[in-house]
């Protein structure tokens, strides 16, 4: 009897290319969708459709340095990162950051890997990491309990300087210092069983019921939801409206500063549209957008990224009945989890029920990068010494106004008037 050997190959060494331009990202799109696609690190916000429309809002003065790294010719690994110049507490340097990084709220940056090959593409990207010009890596909205955040933590104890061949960096030989510190809270909802069943245990559940009741008798209620690039040409503006009032009344969130970060939101709709993963909530009442809800189903999951309401409304609470519909319509499309992303505000906490966090880790090294890590623990200092000797409130007073200076605002609303609404609370 003839037996058969099997010849098993053995993985080819990884390459690595390091991308320096839109043009090569531009080349690499499909690909690594696709990878993103399949990836466990994967996720919206480390996908070309949200990361190329971001470069091409947010890329000015800044260089591309994405690490790719293919097995002949698959691409298997991408860590996708840019370079600028920055000053750290007064101090110059050059920095390196993750695609996406800033007031976008990106949540769950990392590098993605083909399943199965992580560790092998996390070691190829490391050593391509430490070949690239930086004083600083700045790796913020890891996820905490990733797997890259845990060898990274191993590698560098925080605060202890760890030469970096010892650490798998590539370059010349250095010694690098790790800080880190939390930095969002990510309430979700698994959803498991029934939105009814969801539902009974949610502490407002009665007075849910009681607004919806009251909201759907009055006349011209009604909700659309956004899915395809024609509807969210128009339920986009719909949603930036809103959002602008709500900026003008409560002082907002910082992930949607200026008519920039609109810029980019209008384009990253359509991308998204286009990929059938837009779900733009607009609730109508006297046949009038009152309140909308900007999300996105990606990989089983249901992504609560930003809301908008009308002020005139609030009190009747077209918030919590629209976010409501975006739970039970999670539940309906057969999603595993509702996400609403980083922020600790309450609502959240009572409709989650479990919560994750991100981290952020910068890795400092050279003369220049160490300079800049002692300027800012100095700077840091002075900063929360003079926060704990300001009244309790006058910290996010500041905040609000600052923020309210810069956002867009409703028409007719001047810049002082936004900001008088700030420091009166609404």
């Amino acid at each position: 009897m003839t037996g058969t050997v099997r010849v098993v190959e053995a993985p080819a060494a990884l390459r690595t290319e390091v991308v320096r331009d839109a043009a090569g990202l531009l080349r690499l799109r499909a690909e690594w969708s696709a990878l993103c696609s399949e990836a466990r690190s994967g996720c919206l916000f480390l996908s070309p459709e949200w990361l190329v429309p971001w470069w091409e809002r947010f890329g000015q003065g800044r260089e591309p340095c994405c690490i790719a790294l293919f097995e002949r010719e698959r691409l298997v690994g991408f860590l996708p990162l840019f370079s600028e110049p920055v000053r750290l507490a007064g101090m110059p340097a050059r920095r390196v950051a993750f695609l996406g990084d800033g007031a976008t709220g990106c949540d769950y940056l990392d590098v993605l890997a083909a399943p199965g090959r992580e560790a092998e593409v996390r070691a190829a990207a490391l050593e391509a990491l430490g070949r690239l010009p930086w004083d600083v890596c700045d790796l913020d909205g890891l996820l905490r309990d990733s797997s890259t955040a845990l060898h990274l933590a191993q590698l560098f104890p925080n605060g202890r300087a760890v030469r970096s061949p010892a650490a798998g960096l590539g370059g010349a030989p250095a010694d690098v210092v790790r800080d880190a510190r939390l930095r969002f809270v990510c309430p979700h909802i698994p959803l498991v069983g029934s939105y009814q069943e969801y539902l009974q245990g949610l502490g407002r559940r009665e007075n849910l019921r009681r607004r919806e009741k009251w909201l759907f008798r009055q006349p011209g209620v009604s909700i659309e939801v956004a899915r395809s690039p024609e509807e969210a040409r128009i339920a986009v503006e719909r949603f930036l409206e809103l959002h602008r009032a709500r900026w003008a009344v409560e002082g907002g969130s910082d992930g949607l500063a200026d008519t920039q970060h609109e810029a980019f939101h209008r384009a990253a709709v359509q991308e998204l549209a286009e990929r059938g993963w837009l779900r733009l909530y607009t609730l109508f009442a006297a046949r009038r957008p009152v309140a909308s809800v900007y999300g996105v189903a990606h990989r089983g999951k249901f992504l609560y990224y930003q809301s908008g309401y009308d002020p005139a409304w609030a009190s009747k609470s077209v918030g919590l009945v629209l976010l409501a519909r975006t739970v039970q319509d999670a539940y309906g499309e057969g999603l595993h989890e509702f996400d609403f992303l980083r922020g600790n505000e309450g609502y959240k906490a009572q409709w989650a029920r479990g919560e994750r966090w991100t981290i952020q880790m910068r890795l400092f090294r050279s003369a220049r990068g160490k300079a800049a890590r002692a300027a800012q623990q100095a700077a840091l200092f002075a900063r929360e010494s003079v926060k704990a000797a300001l009244p309790r409130g006058a910290l996010e007073t500041a905040r609000r106004a600052r923020r309210l200076l810069r956002a867009p605002r409703p028409e007719g609303m001047g810049r002082i008037e936004a900001v008088l609404r700030a420091v009166r609370g609404g």
